[in-house]
């Protein structure tokens, strides 16, 4: 760049002082013709006559020219390389320091810097879900195995015919105890699926939540009564503009899980209301509570306080999840109040 720079500076300047030997020949002619004989002295006399003085000039400015060319030369090419030293660092994931550079370039360095933001949270994005997905594969293989692993053992005792008719019987109960539990786990696999595939739910509609929860309260008041809970539903008339299915398995997976961790003799309480900005759908219990340390992932896929527990009671882990997702999926908010002893209460805020 710098023998580019000098020799378009040392072109204009031949150019230049040729074109002012030229100009200052006829000035020159003009003196001597007005001071004397005008056919003593011709131009280009003159001119050949003023070519040394012009080539030592030239050569002068020639030198002068090569040191400011180097000099000028830094000059543009200093703050080119601070912009693509910026560049590195962006692309390195370094901090940039604020360096002097063309305010031209200004705006594609801090486009680079932009796009270099948006493909490192893209990535970022990228390895959590598969860390997520790797996590699911991994907690549903387990979550399957268990009750096929029960199911097989006691139908290999049935089945090699020695087996007492009380054992069978029992083992009988079991087998359909575990079945019933992997259908349940295989369904709301089949639901958190659909949702994760649905990312804007489709078919929305106006409808009354309260007819809808009353009927999910009539489905789940055999199973309350097995355990001796009281289940009560205190609403008013309220609507809504949402999925209908949806919103009637975020219902039923609040009342069940509310009846699943709740000890005979308590009660679930299911409630709808309306507000200024929104419905709210709020569940709540006289189970076991959930500890606090536990409180900021009981919303996770799979996670569960009381493994042992939740296996007896028939839980998954994923149905607050699920509630999570179709909350998300409209808009809305979740809020979880709930201690050791003292039950729970999950609050639903759709918007209107």
């Amino acid at each position: 760049m710098e023998k580019r720079i000098y020799a378009y500076l040392a072109s204009v300047m031949a150019i230049t002082m040729l074109v002012t030997q030229i100009v200052l020949s006829f000035l020159m002619k003009d003196y001597y013709t007005s001071v004397g004989d005008p056919s003593m002295v011709s131009i280009g006399e003159i001119f050949l006559a003023m070519i040394p003085a012009m080539l030592g000039i030239l050569v002068f400015l020639l030198v002068i020219l090569f040191v400011l060319s180097s000099r000028l030369t830094d000059r543009i090419l200093t703050p080119i390389k601070k912009a693509t030293d910026s560049i590195e660092s962006i692309l390195s994931g370094k901090n940039v320091r604020e360096a002097s550079i063309y305010p031209e370039l200004r705006p594609f360095i801090q486009t680079i810097g932009n796009q270099k933001k948006q493909i490192d949270m893209a990535i970022s994005e990228l390895r959590e879900a598969e860390k997520v997905r790797r996590e699911f594969t991994a907690n549903v293989s387990h979550e399957l195995k268990t009750p096929l692993t029960s199911i097989n053992g006691f139908a290999e005792m049935i089945s090699s015919g020695s087996t007492p008719k009380e054992d069978a019987i029992k083992f009988a109960g079991i087998i359909h105890k575990e079945g019933t539990r992997l259908l349940q786990l295989i369904d709301d696999i089949i639901n958190l699926s659909r949702l994760d595939a649905t990312q804007t739910p489709q078919e929305f509609e106006i409808f009354e939540i309260d007819k809808l929860a009353g009927g999910i309260i009539n489905q789940l008041r055999f199973r309350a009564k097995d355990k001796e809970i009281d289940l009560h539903f205190r609403g008013e008339s309220v609507s809504t503009r949402g999925n209908r299915r949806m919103i009637e398995d975020l219902v039923y997976n609040l009342i069940d899980n509310g009846i699943k961790y709740t000890d005979s003799g308590g009660s679930v309480i299911l409630s709808t209301s309306t507000e200024p900005d929104g419905v709210v759908i709020q569940v709540s219990d006289t189970g076991i509570g959930i500890p606090k340390e536990d409180q900021a992932r009981i919303f996770e896929r799979f996670y569960q306080v009381d493994k042992s527990r939740s296996k007896k009671a028939g839980g998954s882990g994923l149905g607050l999840s699920i509630v999570k997702h179709i909350v998300q999926s409209h808009g809305g908010s979740i809020n979880l109040k709930s201690s050791p002893g003292n039950g729970t209460t999950i609050t639903v805020k759709l918007p209107k």
